[in-house]
């Protein structure tokens, strides 16, 4: 067999070496792009998949009713007449008006009594219902001349008493319908469109008796 001369062999042994070169950097660069790819995909595969927001519940708040007018007299710090929302109480009325003045007779008045479109509410000061005037007498024509069976009247009757308009003698009828006979006369201050100074008039002549 002829042997190949030295020059020959190192130019065989150099390229070798360069095809061997060249073949390690092509798989090195294949890996590093397979790899990238490979970790690109599973970036856009969590940019893909958003989180999923939990199902909001619908809101339970109750819906607020109509704005009425309430004018506020009397031993708060602001008198005036205030709009709240509907339903409210002389509470809240009391709180729109700025607290209590200094010489309201708190015990004399009911906060938790219900407000209507255009009420006025009187706080009376210290000592005062002492010193107010009796209320009118009935009209003619009523079932009694001094005092009125709120639990028999009908809304005719009730209607002569002094500030029961014919709206609020049907809420009165309406009421004790509803909810029974009234036990005591201070009940009848439950009644929609009767607070503590519509009341302060009438509660000597009602009753609840036969």
């Amino acid at each position: 067999m002829p042997t190949l001369p030295p020059e020959r062999l190192r130019w065989l042994a150099s390229a070798a070496v360069v095809v061997l070169v060249v073949l390690i950097l092509l798989t090195s660069f294949f890996k590093t792009n397979t790899t990238a790819d490979a970790t690109l995909l599973v970036k856009e595969d969590d940019q893909a998949a958003p989180p999923v927001s939990p199902t909001m519940l619908p809101s339970t708040s109750p819906t607020p009713g109509p704005r009425i007018g309430v004018d506020m007299i009397g031993a708060v710090t602001q008198p005036g007449v205030y709009y709240l929302e509907s339903p409210a109480r002389i509470v809240d009325a009391i709180e729109a008006a700025g607290g209590f003045a200094p010489d309201a007779d708190r015990e004399k008045i009911n906060l938790a009594s219900h407000l209507t479109d255009g009420q006025q509410v009187r706080v009376p000061r210290i000592g005062e219902l002492t010193q107010t005037e009796p209320a009118e007498p009935l009209a003619a024509g009523s079932a009694d001349s001094t005092v009125v069976n709120i639990n028999q009247a009908d809304a005719a009757v009730l209607d002569k008493l002094d500030g029961i308009g014919p709206t609020t003698a049907e809420a009165i009828v309406e009421y004790r319908t509803i909810s029974g006979p009234f036990k005591r006369i201070e009940d009848v201050q439950d009644v929609k469109g009767i607070g503590p100074a519509l009341f302060s008039k009438i509660k000597d002549h009602i009753s609840v008796g036969p």
